[in-house]
């Protein structure tokens, strides 16, 4: 071989050499990428499903369950001690051994993955699961309700609402543009006629009693005191005192009126109309409740986002909850056959009057 092809000839063959070279880093960074991907993915895969909460807390709080969906979302299962249910959806990022959940904004936790045991650290706080097949699912903790139809009530903010006695009418509490109480068409959602008053009543609640000279019960701003009135002509007829600012009301008959007062540690009050004493009393502490309705013996509840069907014997707890999907419900009312809402609409951003599908 003479010397000019020995040079071509050693001149492939390094060139050769170094692409094979650069295939083999690249195809080993590569597997390494692909591995990693594989990591993450199987501690994703592992991280699905339903977790029950065996200990701990998170963020101060403690939910029953958590159910971590495909979708990169995890709800949060939690039951308040009288029984009041939430199911709070986040979205969550994987990265190595920490965690990222968007409560308000993405928090980061470290994360220990065991098999079917699972531990959130977050500071001093660790939250311990196992994985629980036979937990409920989001949509069993809290029922789903939808609406029916939906209106523009004739001013906004958090007020409570009630039904005409005979039901066609609904009684809209005032809020803070309002000068009097509105009665609106559940048809049209129009103003249909007015209740003045003297009182501040964001609360309202007629009495469920036949006779025409049934009572109207309205609160005031930042009281705890309930004015009531007679329906038919408006007369002031007398005052009832809980212990504290008030929030909702139902009327149980015409001899009792649940009441609920929020204002540091709220309560729910059964007071006697008859002798303006409070014959139960319900602690609440730092748990807030708005808007209320009595029937067939069980109390429907609002606490700003969600409704409770909660029994008052032998002791008082919430036997079902319900949302409405992005509505934050306030005042409740039932027209005899469906309970209705008032509250907040997140997609609109704005006050709405809803009617549910939602029966006795």
């Amino acid at each position: 071989m003479n010397t000019i092809n020995k040079i071509k000839r050693d001149s492939i063959f390094k060139r050769v050499t170094k692409y094979a070279i650069i295939i083999l880093v690249l195809g080993s960074l590569l597997n390494c990428h692909k591995n990693d991907d594989d990591v993450v993915n199987s501690i994703e895969n592992q991280l699905l499903g339903k977790w029950e909460v065996t200990g701990g807390t998170f963020l101060e709080s403690q939910p029953k369950y958590l159910i971590f969906n495909s979708n990169n979302t995890v709800n949060f299962l939690s039951e308040h001690s009288l029984g009041f249910k939430a199911n709070e959806n986040f979205d969550y990022t994987v990265s190595g051994s920490e965690i990222k959940i968007n409560v308000q904004g993405f928090f980061p936790f470290e994360f220990i993955l065991e098999q079917n045991t699972l531990q959130i650290i977050h500071g001093d706080n660790a939250l311990e699961l196992t994985k629980n097949n036979s937990a409920p699912t989001s949509d069993d903790w809290v029922k789903k309700l939808s609406i029916l139809s939906k209106g523009d009530p004739p001013s906004g903010g958090k007020v409570d609402i009630a039904f005409t006695y005979n039901k066609t009418e609904i009684v809209y509490g005032m809020g803070s543009a309002a000068t009097y109480i509105s009665l609106i068409d559940p048809e049209t959602f129009t103003e249909v006629g007015s209740i003045e008053t003297t009182k501040k009543a964001k609360v309202v609640e007629v009495e469920n009693f036949g006779a025409p000279d049934r009572y109207l019960f309205q609160s005031d701003d930042n009281s705890n005191l309930v004015s009531v009135y007679t329906m038919n002509d408006g007369a002031f007829q007398f005052t009832l005192q809980v212990d504290n600012d008030i929030s909702g009301m139902a009327s149980a008959n015409s001899d009792f009126l649940w009441v609920v007062s929020n204002n540091n540690e709220g309560s729910i009050n059964l007071v006697n109309v008859a002798d303006n004493t409070i014959d139960q009393s319900i602690s609440l502490g730092y748990y807030n409740l708005y808007g209320m309705d009595y029937q067939n013996n069980y109390i429907y509840i609002t606490d700003g986002k969600y409704l409770h069907k909660c029994q008052t014997t032998p002791t008082f707890k919430a036997v079902t909850s319900y949302e409405v999907s992005d509505f934050a419900m306030q005042g409740i009312a039932f027209d005899g056959t469906n309970f209705w809402a008032s509250g907040f609409d997140d997609l609109e951003s704005d006050y709405k009057l809803v009617k549910t599908n939602l029966t006795l």
